[in-house]
C-alpha cells in the first residue's frame, strides 16, 4: 500500500512537471551570437557579459554594440539579426512551437542599426513579428529589411 501512494505521488508530479507550458520557460535561449567584431555587451537581468561569438541569447536580453562595432545573431527559427554600431537593442519575446502554434517575436532596437532577414516564425505567422523603435513598430511582412534609429539628441 505505501509503495502505492508513494508511486501516485511520484507520477502526480512527473504529470505536474511534464505540463508546464514550454514556451514560458525562460531557461531556454532563443539565439546566439554568430560573429562578432569591436565591442559589446549582453546585459541579463543584473548580470552583464561580453559580446563574442557564441554567446546564447535568451527572452529579456539587451545587446548593446561600441563604437565600430557590429555582431551577427541567429534565432532558433532562422532569423538572421545584424547589428550596426552603437546599437541598443532588446528581445523582448520569444516563442518558436510551430506544433503547437505558438509564434511571437518582438524586439527593440532603442538605437543603432540592424538588417533583418526573417526566418520561420515571419513566413508561418507574419502578424506575429514586431520591431518596436523609439518612433514606432514596424509589423514585418516582408523576408528582409534594414533601420536605423539615431541616438537621442541633447
Amino acid at each position: 500500500m505505501r509503495r502505492s501512494v508513494v508511486f501516485a505521488i511520484a507520477l502526480g508530479l512527473a504529470i505536474a512537471v511534464d505540463f508546464q507550458p514550454r514556451s514560458l520557460q525562460a531557461d531556454q535561449p532563443v539565439a546566439q551570437i554568430k560573429n562578432a567584431s569591436g565591442t559589446g555587451t549582453v546585459t541579463r537581468g543584473p548580470r552583464t557579459l561580453a559580446v563574442e561569438p557564441g554567446v546564447e541569447l535568451y527572452e529579456k536580453d539587451r545587446i548593446q554594440t561600441g563604437t565600430d562595432s557590429s555582431l551577427g545573431i541567429t534565432f532558433r527559427d532562422g532569423t538572421q539579426v545584424s547589428l550596426g554600431e552603437n546599437s541598443d537593442f532588446a528581445v523582448e519575446e520569444f516563442a518558436f512551437e510551430p506544433q503547437k502554434g505558438v509564434l511571437s517575436f518582438i524586439m527593440s532596437l532603442m538605437q543603432g542599426s540592424l538588417v533583418y532577414v526573417s526566418g520561420r516564425i515571419a513566413v508561418l505567422a507574419p502578424e506575429t513579428v514586431r520591431i518596436r523603435t523609439v518612433n514606432g513598430t514596424v509589423g514585418v511582412r516582408g523576408t528582409r529589411f534594414a533601420a536605423r534609429v539615431p541616438g537621442s539628441v541633447p
